[in-house]
């Protein structure tokens, strides 16, 4: 169902960290090649130098539930490192790990979501002619759908210009009208809501994350900058305005302007060591 799409999506995404005009270079991959097989190839276990190949093997499909028109997939990637070594090959698929693992994709008709596990070393001394390589494998499963919109990205900023991603646990936002109850004209013993206005809530609980270093982008000083300004809220009085874009999808985002921070709490987890920032945001002037 989607066997070929994530094949070639694992290999356009080793290819973007091999090829000098990928999106993600990294110069020690200078001179590899890596090779995704589909499931079986009979060349797979050849000599050839500063070549990285995997063969994926995939389970079969099962439907999660009645409800919804959702699909889950296992599949193996079995890794052949490069001959006489071992490093490029693990920093490769580390690299593909972080970058897709838990990521939503569009796989041909379906959208599904990616899940990775790290490579394992199997074998570190696999002979191959004359030479030897090792072998690793990762596992990995996909959930995908036809019709399901799979997939919600939020970006809040604090000018209107420069908007950062952020990584929300469960956020909602909340429609909420406002009114009068009063009876009905014509059957008085019939309630009727008399709607005035709406009320937006929009509830966001994030991580307090920092990135350091000295030689900072500008869009990281703007990823500081949101950061602090949002684990400020949870201690003091503010007048900062946010501004918010939520896309489900591929759907068109729905963007508010003139946010306030209206409740502002800090938590921190002693299991896990982690700063909690639970806000929420009503529209305001």
């Amino acid at each position: 169902m989607v066997n070929s799409q994530i094949i070639q999506l694992l290999q356009d995404t080793a290819d973007s960290f091999i090829q000098s005009t990928g999106a993600n270079y990294k110069a020690i991959y200078n001179g590899y090649s890596c090779i995704i097989h589909d499931e079986m190839d009979f060349q797979f276990r050849k000599g050839t130098p500063m070549l990285i190949e995997a063969s994926v093997v995939f389970g079969s499909a099962t439907k999660n539930n009645d409800l919804e028109d959702k699909y889950n997939m296992n599949f193996v990637v079995n890794i052949q490192s490069e001959v006489n070594g071992y490093e490029i090959a693990k920093s490769l698929f580390n690299d593909i790990f972080k970058i897709l693992t838990r990521q939503v994709k569009q796989l041909g008709q379906y959208s599904g979501k990616i899940f990775l596990t790290g490579p394992v070393l199997m074998n570190p001394y696999a002979e191959i002619e004359d030479s030897f390589c090792s072998l690793f494998t990762m596992n990995g499963s996909v959930e995908f759908s036809e019709k399901l919109v799979i997939g919600c990205k939020y970006q809040l900023s604090l000018d209107g210009t420069n908007y950062i991603d952020i990584k929300p646990r469960q956020p909602y936002c909340l429609k909420e009208a406002t009114g009068g109850n009063d009876k009905n004209i014509s059957n008085v013993s019939i309630m009727t809501f008399t709607k005035e206005s709406n009320v937006l809530t929009i509830n966001i609980v994030v991580l307090y994350e920092k990135i350091t270093g000295s030689d900072l982008t500008t869009e990281q000083t703007n990823f500081n900058a949101l950061m602090d300004k949002l684990y400020d809220e949870c201690f003091g009085s503010s007048t900062q305005t946010y501004y918010l874009k939520i896309q489900a999808g591929t759907t068109t985002a729905k963007s508010f302007t003139d946010l306030i921070c209206v409740r502002g709490q800090h938590v921190y987890d002693e299991a896990t060591g982690e700063n909690v920032l639970s806000l929420q945001f009503k529209v305001g002037e």
